[in-house]
């Protein structure tokens, strides 16, 4: 993308309701998620996915970004893999880049046959209510569903968060 372009994108990713601009945090990596483009986003999902050198480095870079594209393309691996590895490293990865959106898909987690991809279901939780992008409120019945869960890890999960995250 030349400066120009990149400048006109800019200024029209800043533009919202009414012609004024905005700015901030959220609105600088929404605008990066979209410079980027969601292709680049979903590869790089797969490519953390694939477990290759600098698969760590891509996870950093998403967890920073926190992309819609990069939550939905985790979900549609868990849905979609025919590996178990693939499915648990997809909601591993989802738990640093979700946001309140992914609170909807926990329940199907928890309920997956596998162990540690029910852990890194309940872990979402941890992490949104730990990083403050949801409040208890949010995600109180998922949190008392966890806490009768047939799986011990999971349930010690909820009493932890119960007892400490209660608050946020």
């Amino acid at each position: 993308m030349t400066g120009d372009r990149l400048l006109t994108s800019l200024a029209l990713l800043g533009r919202r309701k009414g012609g004024a601009e905005s700015g901030g945090a959220r609105a600088g990596l929404e605008a990066l998620e979209k410079l980027l483009g969601a292709d680049a986003i979903r590869a790089s999902v797969d490519y953390y996915i694939s477990g290759e050198p600098g698969s760590e480095l891509a996870r950093s870079v998403l967890w920073l970004l926190h992309p819609r594209s990069a939550m939905d393309r985790c979900h549609q691996i868990y849905l979609e893999a025919d590996q178990v590895e693939d499915r648990r490293a997809a909601v591993e990865l989802l738990r640093v880049v979700a946001d309140s959106h992914a609170l909807q898909w926990i329940p199907l987690y928890l309920n997956d046959p596998d162990d540690q991809t029910q852990m890194w279901g309940i872990g979402i939780v941890d992490q949104l209510l730990t990083s403050s992008l949801v409040n208890f409120e949010d995600c109180a019945a998922i949190v008392t569903v966890a806490a009768s869960h047939p799986n011990e890890h999971v349930r010690e999960k909820a009493t932890w968060i119960r007892t400490n995250l209660t608050r946020l």
